[in-house]
């Protein structure tokens, strides 16, 4: 409500300003001061050309425009502007003073020539600002689409990653099997409940890491050193995109565990006031190639959704030597 109201605001001021604009400057004639704004406005000229302009202004952004032009029923937007023009010509007709002889003034019938100015003015603005919201709202669908997509691309990712480490305990007839299956559960109602919004709470998006990890530290033998380390101050109200952490870390997971060579997968988060900041590193060992690993894929399309959801707010940093890749990353939460 708020906004709307401060719109009207300025709407109404910035009209005020362009249409006592031929007065502020309409020059004195033989050293005689021009009228006052308020009295030139009393003129039956003025005050219909400001009433005109205005509506006209309204008028061509929301539907000469936005319904006939975009909509490209061209006939109606020429017939359209037409009757606009022939609208302001008999305003401009009638209301111009006449001369003793009968004739109207030396000013034509457009009246003086600042009314047709103002017309041209009006209607060259509300047709950019018409082209530049359209722009904006195109803008706005193709990100929304866009980050639909990266999101719809890692959700499955991480659920057949998790679904292999369930399925890796269950043949192995472990007693933590029952344990995971809740985790993962708990996971999804979460994924279905909250994660689709844009912004979600960042102590629900903490906890769902964590239990990532435990749930793959459940399946990991004595050869996979795990660290993970979460530093929170006051984070109850601080907010973040969902699964914008996670291919991070699963990347570790899925490239730093090996069942025939030890590994170190070591996670750091330090979340301080609004700034959040991710290390991940892990080993470099062979795993068996899979054609369904989709190498790189998480991150870059991660590194893709930090661009559309944070942009000049966050930054990257990937290490990727002989035996250790890494990742920092760091993300302005405000």
């Amino acid at each position: 409500m708020k906004k709307k109201v401060l719109i009207a605001i300025i709407h109404i001021l910035a009209w005020a300003a362009f249409i006592s604009l031929p007065t502020a400057f309409k020059p004195s004639i033989n050293g005689v001061p021009h009228e006052g704004i308020l009295r030139d406005m009393m003129h039956a000229s003025r005050w219909l050309n400001g009433l005109f302009l205005i509506c006209f202004f309204y008028f061509n952004y929301y539907i000469i425009i936005l319904r006939f032009y975009f909509g490209r029923q061209f006939a109606s937007f020429v017939v359209s502007l037409l009757i606009c023009c022939v609208v302001f010509y008999f305003i401009n007709y009638f209301t111009a003073p006449s001369m003793p002889d009968g004739s109207r003034t030396g000013f034509g019938v457009f009246g003086p020539g600042y009314n047709v100015y103002m017309f041209i003015i009006t209607f060259i603005f509300s047709f950019a600002l018409s082209f530049y919201n359209q722009w904006r709202i195109t803008s706005e669908e193709k990100l929304n689409t866009e980050i639909s997509f990266l999101k719809a691309q890692i959700n499955p990712h991480f659920l057949f990653n998790t679904l292999n480490s369930i399925y890796s305990l269950a043949i192995t007839k472990s007693d933590y099997t029952s344990e995971a299956i809740v985790k993962l559960s708990g996971m999804m109602r979460y994924t279905i409940s909250e994660a689709h919004q844009d912004r979600v709470s960042l102590d629900k998006e903490m906890s769902y890491i964590s239990n990532y990890v435990e749930l793959q530290r459940l399946r990991m033998t004595n050869k996979v050193r795990i660290s993970y380390e979460v530093k929170m101050g006051t984070s109850s109200e601080m907010e973040i995109a969902p699964f914008i952490l996670i291919p991070f870390i699963e990347n570790a997971f899925k490239y730093g565990v090996s069942t025939e060579e030890y590994s170190d997968i070591i996670i750091a988060i330090d979340i301080t006031e609004d700034d959040l900041l991710l290390q991940v590193s892990n080993s470099k060992v062979f795993v068996k190639p899979d054609k369904d690993m989709g190498v790189g894929l998480g991150i870059n399309n991660t590194t893709h959704r930090l661009k559309l959801l944070y942009p000049h707010r966050h930054a990257i940093t990937v290490t990727d030597d002989p035996k250790n890749f890494s990742v920092s990353l760091y993300l302005n939460l405000q």
